[in-house]
């Protein structure tokens, strides 16, 4: 079966190597990306550039739930722990 992205709200935890890739896959398929990071947006301003062309929206500094409103399916980076209160809080709305 294959998942039709296009205007899914997909909030992705962590802008490392996996989560860019997905954020920039996700992007490229229609789907509304937001990456949720604990960085601020100085610490990843390259980064951020890089993916300019995408349409990212970017929410650096923690990972407020407020965040899960406005998400349909959550995706994790490695490394994000499953114990992470917005994780925690996904999985109680049945956000998958």
């Amino acid at each position: 079966m294959k998942t039709n992205w296009k205007d899914k709200r997909v909030l992705i935890l962590g802008a490392a190597r996996q989560g860019l890739a997905l954020a920039r896959w996700l992007s490229l398929h229609g789907a509304r990306v937001t990456v949720s990071d604990t960085r601020s947006a100085d610490e990843l301003r390259l980064v951020r550039e890089s993916l300019a062309e995408h349409r990212i929206h970017w929410a650096l500094g923690g990972h407020p739930l407020e965040l899960l409103d406005s998400t349909d399916v959550l995706c994790l980076s490695g490394g994000i722990p499953l114990t992470l209160p917005i994780v925690v809080e996904a999985g109680r709305r049945g956000i998958p």
